[in-house]
């Protein structure tokens, strides 16, 4: 049942994410411009901001604050998920399909983020 919803969740997000995507400039994301991202990175973004802020700030607790993190930090967390190194029920999913690029794209981002 859980995966389940996390499944539903996540075909909602997406979707919601690639309407939002569509609706920015091609190659900027965010408000404050120092990460351009592909098209690709950008349609994932909505989903992360979903739990870690769009800014990298979480407004739950549970979720840790990605602005500022190391690059190195956020792109080794990342891959660890994707590979489930480190299994997380929300986050491998999550990571699956990122490309090498995406992480490497989505960790610059929230890590030029103050």
């Amino acid at each position: 049942m859980k995966q389940l919803f996390i499944s539903v969740a996540l075909i909602s997000l997406l979707g919601s994410g690639v309407a939002w995507a569509a609706e920015k400039p091609a190659g900027l994301v965010g408000t404050h411009g120092q990460s351009e991202l592909s098209t690709q990175a950008s349609s994932m973004l909505p989903l992360c901001a979903s739990c870690h802020g769009i800014e990298g700030i979480s407004t739950e607790g549970m979720y840790p604050n990605l602005a500022g993190q190391k690059v190195e930090y956020l792109v080794k967390q990342l891959q660890q998920f994707k590979t489930r190194e480190r299994n997380d029920p929300i986050m491998s999913p999550m990571a699956e399909p990122l490309s090498p690029e995406m992480v490497n794209e989505l960790a610059g981002y929230f890590s030029s983020l103050k």
